[in-house]
């Protein structure tokens, strides 16, 4: 199964999924940053691990921004982001049966 031509089949947007992971991986490494800095002794590793949370930090809101500006993620709007959670749960379920 070509989950991409299965995707276009079932309307998902490819920029939503694309923008999703990469929020949730930009997620991940504000966490692992974060755990990296509390475990480190080195002020000179503490400088490098601050600036890359930093870094990481700001690309999330970056992105964050782009998906609330396209209507791919509703932060303040908890009635419409469950909403859009339940049709990416639906395409889900339709794409694991129909393979």
């Amino acid at each position: 199964m070509d989950l991409i031509k299965e995707l276009d089949k079932s309307g998902e947007n490819k920029d939503q999924i694309i923008a999703t992971e990469l929020l949730v991986t930009a997620k991940a490494a504000v966490r692992t940053y974060a755990v990296a800095l509390t475990e480190t002794a080195s002020p000179e590793v503490r400088d490098v691990l601050k600036r890359q949370l930093k870094q990481a930090i700001d690309q999330h809101g970056r992105i964050a921004d782009y998906m609330m500006e396209n209507n791919m993620y509703y932060a303040h709007n908890i009635d419409k982001q469950l909403e859009l959670d339940k049709k990416k749960v639906k395409t889900a379920k339709k794409l694991v049966k129909d393979k």
